[in-house]
């Protein structure tokens, strides 16, 4: 059995944050432990993390970017696996259940989910919402039958922690860490 904690940058997340720990409350593979990293918040994103019952840490001073959070986290976990998830991130109740047991290959050193956007109000939500499908119904399928993946999504991906470790921790290179990791050689 895989043991998994899950790591949540935020800055100034309080009014999205406690629906991406709800969901993680209400998974039916719960987690091990959630972390949430309190980059630098001037709003209660901190004290709405506590609340419910996750570890808060508190950087001595912004980081000032998703992968320097997840890094300053990155040391607190002890799992043989790590969940990074964004903190407007809503996961199904079932999606650790469902990703977990990828893992038993242990050729499998990431993995991700499939991702909806929750609203499609605005024309930047509906062009995000098509993007999404697009590369995931489409794009994805056709990158895994080349055994070539892309990218595996920054907002909800699991990493075999020793790996991840060893690739030096999340990339801080760019702002697309997901991607950086998937397309760097180890090491680099």
């Amino acid at each position: 059995m895989h043991t998994v904690t899950v790591i949540v940058p935020a800055h100034n997340e309080e009014e999205g944050l406690p629906a991406t720990l709800e969901s993680l409350a209400r998974q039916t593979v719960p987690p091990d432990r959630i972390l949430v990293v309190d980059d630098g918040s001037t709003d209660r994103t901190g004290e709405v993390a506590a609340s419910h019952g996750v570890t808060v840490l508190r950087p001595p001073h912004r980081l000032g970017s998703k992968a320097r959070a997840q890094n300053h986290a990155l040391p607190h976990c002890t799992t043989d696996l790590v969940l990074a998830v964004d903190a407007d991130t809503v996961l199904a109740p079932d999606y650790l259940a469902r990703i977990l047991p990828v893992f038993d290959d242990p050729d499998v050193t990431v993995a991700a989910g499939t991702v909806r956007t929750r609203y499609t109000r605005t024309v930047w939500e509906r062009g995000r919402s098509t993007e999404y499908l697009f590369g995931f119904h489409w794009q994805r399928p056709i990158q895994a039958r080349a055994n070539s993946p892309m990218v595996c999504s920054g907002c909800c991906s699991v990493f075999r922690r020793d790996t991840l470790t060893a690739f030096g921790g999340f990339p801080e290179r760019t702002i697309v860490e997901d991607m950086d990791y998937i397309c760097m050689p180890l090491g680099e």
